[in-house]
C-alpha cells in the first residue's frame, strides 16, 4: 500500500490544480457585464443645482446700546411682531445707578437755582431803593443765569439716564418676523451681542451661494425651479441680484432669487433646492458623466460597435451635473456604455462584452 500512496498523493495534487486552471480560465474568458445607453439628439439644458435659504428683503439685527441682564423675553423664533412693540426687558444696575445720580445732581442743582433766584429778586428789590449799587444786581443777574444754564444741563443730562434706562426695554424697528433668538432669559448681553434678528413682512429672496466660476454664466432675470428641501412640489424664479464681490472664505458670490409667484411653503430659514436654467439646446447629444474617462488631456467615451467595444474622443461642456452635453466624437444613435472604467478594461484586455441596454 505504501508504494501506491505518493502516486496517489502526486495526482490528487494535479487534479486541484487542474480545476483551479480552469475555473482561472473561465474566469478569465467570461464575458464583461456592461450596460450601454442609445443617445440620440434631443433637447437639453445646462442646469446650475444649488441650495439656498429662504430669508426676508429686509433683515435687522437687534442690538443693545449697554450691558445689562435679560429679566423677560416677550417673542420666540417665528412670532411676528410690530413696529414699537416690546419684545424683551433688560435691567441694568450701572445704568440705574445713572440716573439716579443724575437726579441727586438736578435736585442739588435746582436748589442752587433757586438760592440764585431768590438772592436776583433780593438785590433786585434793593437796587430800586438804592440802597445796593448796580454792580451788585449785576453779579446777582450773572449768578442767576449760571444757575440756570447749570440746571438745564443737569436736566438733559438727567433725561438721557432716563432715555438709555428705558432703552432696556428693548422695541421692534419694524413690522415683521422674529428669525433668531440668540438670547435666554437671565442671560448677560453686552453692545456687540445680538439679541434677534427680525426679518421684514412682504416680499422674501432666496439666497444662494454660487462658485464665481460658474457665477459669471449667470445673468439677471434668468429662470429658477425651485422646491422646499425635501418637497416635490416645484415653484419658479428668477435671478433678482448677483453680487459682484467674491466670498474670500470660498470663492463664491451671493446671487438672490425671487418667486414668480407666493408660495406659502417659502418661509424665512427654510432651505430650498435651487435649479437655475443657465442655457438650452435644441438639439444636441448628451451622456451620463459615469461614461467619461480622461487619459492625459483627453476625454473619452467608450461604445459598443457589435461586440467590440470602441473608444472615441469627445470634447463637451463641462459643467457641473451627472449628464454633460457633447460638442463633438459622437453620432446619434451610438450605444455608449456607462461605466468607462469597465470598457477601458475590456478594451484593454481584449475582453468578450455582454452588454445590456437601459432606457434613457
Amino acid at each position: 500500500m505504501g508504494k501506491y500512496r505518493k502516486p496517489f498523493i502526486t495526482m490528487c495534487f494535479l487534479l486541484v490544480l487542474m480545476v483551479i486552471a480552469m475555473y482561472l480560465y473561465k474566469r478569465n474568458s467570461a464575458p464583461l457585464e456592461m450596460e450601454v445607453l442609445q443617445v440620440t439628439t434631443g433637447e437639453a439644458q445646462l442646469v446650475l443645482a444649488v441650495v439656498g435659504r429662504v430669508r426676508t428683503k429686509d433683515v435687522v439685527d437687534i442690538r443693545v446700546e449697554s450691558s445689562g441682564k435679560v429679566i423677560a423675553l416677550l417673542v420666540d423664533e417665528g412670532d411676528k411682531v410690530k413696529r414699537g412693540a416690546t419684545i424683551a426687558k433688560m435691567r441694568s444696575a450701572s445704568q440705574q445707578s445713572a440716573l439716579s445720580e443724575a437726579e441727586a445732581n438736578l435736585r442739588v442743582v435746582e436748589a442752587q437755582r433757586n438760592f440764585a433766584q431768590h438772592d436776583f429778586n433780593r438785590v433786585a428789590e434793593l437796587s430800586k431803593k438804592g440802597v445796593v449799587a448796580n454792580l451788585a444786581l449785576d453779579q446777582a443777574r450773572t449768578n442767576l443765569l449760571s444757575a440756570e444754564a447749570r440746571f438745564t444741563a443737569s436736566q438733559e443730562i438727567r433725561n438721557q439716564a432716563i432715555i438709555r434706562l428705558n432703552d432696556l426695554n428693548i422695541e421692534s424697528p419694524l413690522d415683521g418676523i422674529v428669525l433668531s433668538r440668540s438670547i435666554d432669559q437671565g442671560q448677560v448681553v453686552g453692545v456687540s451681542d445680538t439679541l434677534f434678528q427680525i426679518g421684514s413682512t412682504g416680499p422674501i429672496e432666496i439666497e444662494v451661494e454660487v462658485d464665481e466660476i460658474y457665477a459669471s454664466e449667470l445673468s439677471l432675470n434668468m429662470k429658477a425651479l425651485l422646491a422646499p428641501t425635501g418637497k416635490q412640489q416645484v415653484t419658479t424664479g428668477r435671478i433678482v441680484e448677483i453680487s459682484p464681490k467674491v466670498n474670500a472664505l470660498n470663492g463664491s458670490r451671493l446671487t438672490r432669487l425671487m418667486l414668480d409667484e407666493i408660495n406659502a411653503e417659502f418661509v424665512p430659514g427654510r432651505s430650498i433646492d435651487v435649479n437655475i436654467l443657465v442655457q438650452a439646446f435644441d438639439s444636441v447629444l448628451s451622456v451620463p458623466r459615469s461614461s467619461l474617462r480622461k487619459e492625459g488631456d483627453t476625454w473619452l467615451v467608450y461604445t459598443l460597435e457589435g461586440e467590440a467595444v470602441k473608444s472615441n474622443i469627445v470634447t463637451f461642456i463641462d459643467w457641473p451635473g451627472s449628464s454633460v452635453v457633447l460638442k463633438t466624437g459622437l453620432n446619434s444613435g451610438a450605444l455608449v456604455v456607462l461605466d468607462a472604467s469597465i470598457a477601458s478594461t475590456a478594451l484593454a484586455e481584449s475582453k468578450r462584452v455582454n452588454a445590456s441596454k437601459v432606457s434613457p
